[in-house]
């Protein structure tokens, strides 16, 4: 079979490996779409992602596909079923996981591979996070599975009410997901991006209104038009956009932190608006099993308003090239 490994910063190859055979409690599937997303451009730029194994490593995450071989002991798929594979698996055994939940385990168990013709996935991924396909979910469509329960299980972390007023900063893959499911719950959403495109695409997605580039200078202009907002979710992963998303808050409010800064960053935060104005700030970080069977009913029932997000199809062999060019969410032909 053809797959892209990655062997370090910049050089992604595509191979030809044997297929994989299922040990007990795995199954084989045949990978009808993987995409691409900003997490693969980042890693391959850098060649190196704390969940990521030993390199040289297979590469893509974002996969759905048709079960061809199933090991012993599997008995919650059958061959020739369309699935959905999440790309980790808590143990659900660990303290952190039954303290506060499978998000936290202290052992997630990542799946890599996504980019080529055959995909072996391990037994607990099978146990815990591998999920039939709706007959109406497009197979195009279902990788998003993956991003979108990263913001699902966010939007779950967050306090909303109809009346809420949110900004999210960062125009993204993902901070249209997180717009597309705030606005659903009756919340008025600003996006705020510099690029004109996003901002445009962001109003496809729900949001009410959009902005420029939010940074710690602007955020008095942006008070002066749109008020304080209730909740400010960071999507971009700067620090200075960290910084302007707990500037902007109003007294009492609420910082999500949904963009993941390069590992070693340090923000300086205002001790005064922490500690007068009550606010609350939380990290959220990828997503769990309960939000992975959420997001694929998500893009079942709703999946035509999700295509805006992808751009034109790639095949396997310029993956490499599509990576470096941008981030943009592709999907692949295999």
């Amino acid at each position: 079979m053809r797959a892209l490994v990655l062997y370090g910063p910049g050089d992604l190859r595509l191979e030809e490996r044997d297929i994989p055979e299922p040990a007990s409690g795995e199954v084989v599937i045949r990978v009808d779409a993987a995409a691409t997303c900003a997490t693969d451009a980042k890693i391959l730029r850098v060649g190196a992602h704390p969940a990521l194994g030993p390199l040289p490593s297979p590469f893509g995450h974002e996969a759905a596909g048709t079960v061809v071989a199933i090991g012993s002991g599997v008995e919650s798929v059958i061959e020739g079923q369309r699935v959905v594979p999440a790309n980790s698996a808590p143990c659900g055994t660990c303290a952190a996981c039954t303290r506060e939940g499978p998000g936290q385990c202290e052992d997630l168990e990542f799946l890599w591979g996504a980019f080529a013709e055959y995909l072996r996935v391990p037994r607990r991924i099978v146990e815990r996070n591998l999920v039939a396909m709706p007959d109406r979910l497009e197979v195009t469509l279902a990788p998003l599975a993956e991003p979108l329960a990263c913001a699902v299980r966010a939007v779950g972390q967050c306090r909303i009410s109809a009346s809420s007023r949110v900004v999210i900063i960062g125009g993204g893959a993902q901070g249209a997901m997180l717009s597309a499911l705030l606005a659903e719950r009756g919340a008025e959403v600003t996006v705020a991006d510099p690029h004109p495109e996003r901002r445009e695409r962001a109003l496809l997605f729900g949001a009410a209104s959009t902005t420029g580039r939010l940074d710690t200078s602007s955020v008095g202009d942006f008070h002066r038009r749109w008020g304080q907002p209730d909740l400010v979710i960071e999507a971009v992963g700067r620090p200075d956009a960290w910084q302007a998303a707990v500037t902007l808050v109003r007294p009492g409010g609420q910082v999500l932190f949904y963009g993941g800064c390069a590992p070693e960053s340090v923000v300086e935060l205002p001790t005064t608006r922490l500690h007068y104005d009550e606010l609350t700030l939380r990290g959220t970080f990828h997503h769990d099993p309960e939000s992975f069977r959420a997001a694929v009913r998500v893009l079942a029932n709703e999946g035509e308003r999700f295509l805006p997000l992808l751009g034109a199809p790639v095949a396997l062999e310029d993956v490499a090239e599509a990576l470096r060019r941008n981030g943009a969410k592709r999907p692949v032909i295999i």
